[in-house]
């Protein structure tokens, strides 16, 4: 149907729309906007007008939107971004010139074998921007599509939404790593010696339907994880003590330097990961984009390099 122009919603009404959606918050919104909570308020009380629905009701301390609200706001966020391209295509298509921030958000497995690498690169290749890192966590996929989120690297694949890209880049496997040199392992692991063995694990993808395999399986029988974790500086602490392994991806084994990486014994092969991927995950408008696809380039570049550099001790399979 059409409106008239005095009818229509004002462009700046959906940007304020898009922070009351993301941050549930009229206080949150204006901290954001650099505007008045007031004036956000006026903003909403429009909208309503405009749509006939309440759009957001008071509820567990925060706005709950409706369902209009959330008709309204899915996918808002990237149209904006989208709009803002068309007409500033400089600020994001210029590198040497691009000084806003780049945001990246990382699995913990690999972020502190990644971060200085990558933050080295990204440094040459965007010397003006500011760059920042966090931990990817529950909230990511949601701060991607709000756009407080640019890039994230995580495990491959997960349940991500339509809207965000997923780009596998490296394929990757498990490995047990020791401090020092381990007959055991590359003897085939006998299963009588596991009972005789303390195992650590790094968190990764499947891990948890794996610990029950390992665990009840007559070929590792005596297997337990003794210690898991997201951190490599706690396992690390771990595996100074005498006939700790880790189990964990090849990547890992760059945060560990001075130690021993053995492959595992064919026997146990069909009880581990048997591809361990990693990918690029960023909003799918943002892919044609030169500082996106350079980012694909160069994370999948470290990533090759950090895997070709690793020398995994063969292993024997004598059992």
């Amino acid at each position: 149907m059409y409106r008239k122009y005095s009818e229509q919603i004002n462009l700046n009404y959906l940007r304020i729309f898009n922070e009351l959606y993301r941050s549930r918050s009229t206080t949150l919104a204006a901290a954001k906007l650099g505007i008045t909570q007031s004036a956000v308020s006026q903003v909403l009380s429009k909208l309503r007008n405009a749509t006939g629905d309440p759009l957001f009701i008071k509820g567990q301390g925060q706005l709950v939107p409706t369902v209009r609200a959330t008709e309204i706001g899915e996918g808002l966020a990237s149209e904006l971004i989208q709009l803002d391209k068309r007409f500033y295509p400089e600020d994001f298509l210029n590198q040497d010139d691009f000084d806003g921030e780049i945001n990246f958000s990382i699995a913990s497995p690999i972020i502190d074998v990644i971060a200085k690498a990558l933050m080295d690169t990204v440094e040459k290749v965007l010397p003006k921007a500011k760059i920042n890192f966090t931990h990817w966590n529950d909230h990511s996929l949601d701060q991607i599509i709000n756009g407080d989120v640019h890039i994230g690297l995580n495990l491959f694949p997960i349940n991500a939404p339509k809207e965000i890209r997923q780009i596998p880049l490296v394929i990757n496997q498990a490995v047990f790593i020791s401090a020092k040199p381990n007959q055991w392992i590359e003897d085939g692991m006998q299963k009588t010696g596991f009972v005789d063995h303390d195992f650590a694990g790094i968190i990764f993808s499947g891990i948890n339907r794996l610990q029950p395999i390992l665990e009840n399986n007559d070929l590792t029988k005596g297997f337990k994880f003794k210690y898991r974790s997201e951190s490599h500086s706690l396992l690390s602490h771990y595996l100074q003590k005498e006939n700790t392994i880790l189990l964990a991806d090849k990547f890992s084994c760059h945060y560990y330097p001075d130690h021993y990486y053995y492959e595992a014994p064919k026997r146990l092969a069909s009880l581990l990961p048997s591809q361990l991927s990693y990918a690029l995950y960023y909003l799918q408008a943002n892919h044609q984009d030169q500082i996106y696809s350079d980012s694909e380039r160069v994370v999948k570049t470290l990533l090759e390099q950090f895997s070709s550099t690793i020398d995994i001790i063969p292993n024997r399979n004598k059992f």
